[in-house]
C-alpha cells in the first residue's frame, strides 16, 4: 500500500512524521509521498514531492490519501477532487492518541498526537485535529473540519463543515459551530455560533472582515 499526502507545506510534513510513526506500528506502507500541484517534482524531506497526476503512474500497488492542509475550503475542494477521482481516503491516528472504542472515526481524518477523542464522538470525512486536542464525549465534528493544538472542543458540541478552531481555543460544553465557522487562536466561545461567522476573543465575538471565511492569508 502507498499513502500519497496531499500538500507539502508546514502542515504536511508534519503529517508525514505522523505517517512514519504510524507506519513503524502498522507496516501498513510501502512508500509514502508528497503531493504538491504548484512545486516542481523532487526529493523533498526524505521522500519525493511529487503532482497529482503523476499518482497512478508512479502506483504500482493500491494507494489512499490523506489532506495536509489546514484551510478547510481547500480541505473540501482537495477532497471532491480525490473522491471524483474514485481514490481512496486513509484515516492517520497517531499511536499516542486516547480514542474512545465508541468513537467513530471516517476516512479520510488525522489525529495527530496526545489528542483524545471520547465516548461518541463522531468524526465525518476529512477532519484534521492537530497535537494535544480533546474532543469531549458526544462531540460530532462535520466534514473538513480543523482543530488547532491544544484546541478543546466541549462535550455535546457539533462543529459544522469547513469550519476551524485556533490555536489553544476552546468550546463550553454543548455549543454549536455553523459551517464556515473561523474561531481565531485563543478564543474561549461560551455560546453558539452561526454560519459564515468568525469569532475572536475571550468571550468569543463576532468580528467583521472576513466574508470569504478564508483563515490563511498570503
Amino acid at each position: 500500500m502507498i499513502l500519497f499526502i496531499y500538500g507539502a507545506s508546514g502542515a504536511a510534513i508534519e503529517i508525514y512524521d505522523l505517517a512514519e510513526r504510524v507506519n513503524a506500528v502498522s507496516h501498513r506502507y510501502s512508500k509514502i509521498y508528497l503531493i504538491d500541484d504548484f512545486e516542481e517534482e523532487v526529493s523533498y524531506y526524505g521522500t519525493e514531492r511529487i503532482h497529482f497526476s503523476s499518482c497512478e503512474t508512479i502506483a504500482q500497488e493500491e494507494f489512499e490519501f490523506v489532506i495536509a492542509v489546514g484551510e478547510p475550503s481547500a480541505r473540501a475542494f482537495l477532497l471532491k477532487r480525490i473522491e471524483e477521482s474514485g481514490y481512496k481516503l486513509a484515516t492517520l491516528i497517531d499511536p499516542s492518541v486516547i480514542v474512545s472504542p465508541t468513537a467513530k472515526i471516517a476516512p479520510g481524518c488525522i489525529v495527530n498526537a496526545q489528542s483524545i477523542v471520547s465516548a461518541n464522538v463522531i468524526m465525518e470525512e476529512n477532519c484534521f485535529l492537530g497535537f494535544h486536542v480533546v474532543v469531549g464525549h458526544d462531540a460530532h465534528l462535520k466534514k473538513n473540519t480543523v482543530v488547532c493544538p491544544m484546541a478543546t472542543v466541549g462535550g455535546g458540541s457539533t462543529v459544522g463543515e469547513n469550519t476551524f478552531i485556533g490555536l489553544n481555543s476552546s468550546m463550553k460544553e454543548h455549543v454549536n459551530l455553523g459551517n464556515h465557522v473561523v474561531v481565531g487562536m485563543g478564543s474561549m466561545v461560551f455560546r453558539s455560533v452561526e454560519d459564515g461567522c468568525t469569532v475572536l476573543g475571550n468571550p468569543a465575538r463576532v468580528t467583521k472582515g472576513n466574508d470569504d471565511h478564508k483563515v490563511f492569508r498570503n
